[in-house]
């Protein structure tokens, strides 16, 4: 297999200006350096156009895109739609990540014929100082049989496999695939078909990835109506899942999950005084679904009583867990 792949490394960018020159320069700092990295400015109205030209500038691997504000998804396919390398990466603008972080994730690709790579990430504060040590020997699993896709996508290490920036993807898979403009939680609609595609995906269990905490991202501003999307991102997979005849326990879990969902969600809407019809439209799975599966699955009575039930569910596992 061809090595030394060109890798094209896609940021959108928006409001990040106390953020973005750490990103960049983690990218640029690489010790995997054939690279395209796509700066998106996706109508930021601070100083994020002007530091993305001043690096295009200093770095021939920079090309810059400014672009009227469509939001995350809209910012990454424009990235797409340019990207000339043969496998993409995805970084948020007020992350950062590992020096040796692309050459872990393209290590595998290239030895191991794996389709995806995928690494472990960590949580930081904006504020966190980290030092970075050489990594001379990472623990990778690859995942190509059924139940080793299984654990990993669905079980206990769920997110890594949600999140859109802590891979390596061939370009290939994108030739039918965008991020849905428009919505949050976009990962949720689209990272499971990408997975889908893959025969073999390997999982790095490092945290190459620096997740930044700041109360100002999407991700922090807490539950609102558009945390329903996520909702919606479910339906459709257990649908898709469904209608090809592949809906076996690795999805009820899945399903399992999106119910835990769908009951947080009501009490919040609840206890915020939020429309509570806001939830209707996601209760017709929940109906369709429910009795046809939860009694199958391996949870206690007391918690399969509580997914039939809001009410139950309620009284039984969230006021315990929220």
């Amino acid at each position: 297999m061809k090595k030394n792949h060109l890798v094209s490394v896609i940021v959108p960018i928006y409001m990040v200006q106390d953020y973005l020159e750490k990103c960049v320069q983690s990218i640029r700092n690489q010790t995997y350096s054939n690279l395209e990295i796509i700066l998106v400015d996706d109508g930021s109205k601070d100083a994020c156009g002007k530091i993305c030209d001043r690096i295009s500038e200093e770095d021939s691997r920079v090309v810059v895109i400014h672009k009227q504000n469509g939001g995350l998804s809209d910012a990454r396919n424009a990235g797409i739609e340019i990207a000339k390398g043969d496998y993409f990466v995805f970084i948020d603008s007020d992350d950062y990540i590992h020096p040796q972080m692309i050459e872990l994730l393209m290590k595998p690709i290239e030895e191991n014929r794996a389709d995806v790579s995928v690494c472990n990430f960590i949580d930081v504060d904006d504020k966190d100082a980290i030092e970075f040590s050489e990594i001379t020997n990472p623990a990778i699993k690859i995942l190509s049989s059924h139940e080793d896709k299984t654990e990993y996508y669905l079980c206990e290490r769920f997110v890594r496999f949600t999140v859109a920036w802590n891979k390596a993807y061939p370009r290939k898979f994108f030739d039918d695939i965008r991020y849905p403009k428009g919505k949050i939680h976009e990962d949720e609609f689209t990272t499971y078909k990408l997975l889908d595609k893959a025969e073999k995906v390997a999982y790095i269990d490092e945290p190459l990835y620096y997740y930044v905490q700041r109360g100002s991202s999407i991700m922090g501003e807490g539950f609102n109506e558009k945390s329903l999307y996520r909702l919606e991102a479910m339906d459709e997979r257990i649908r898709i899942y469904a209608a090809r005849g592949d809906y076996d326990w690795a999805e009820k879990v899945h399903f399992l999950y999106r119910l835990m969902y769908v009951q947080y969600a009501g009490q919040i809407i609840k206890d915020k005084e939020y429309d509570y019809s806001i939830l209707r439209p996601y209760f017709r799975i929940y109906r369709e679904l429910t009795f046809k599966n939860v009694f199958n699955f391996p949870i206690s009575f007391k918690k399969k009583l509580g997914y039939i039930s809001m009410a139950l569910f309620q009284k039984l596992y969230i006021s315990t867990h929220i």
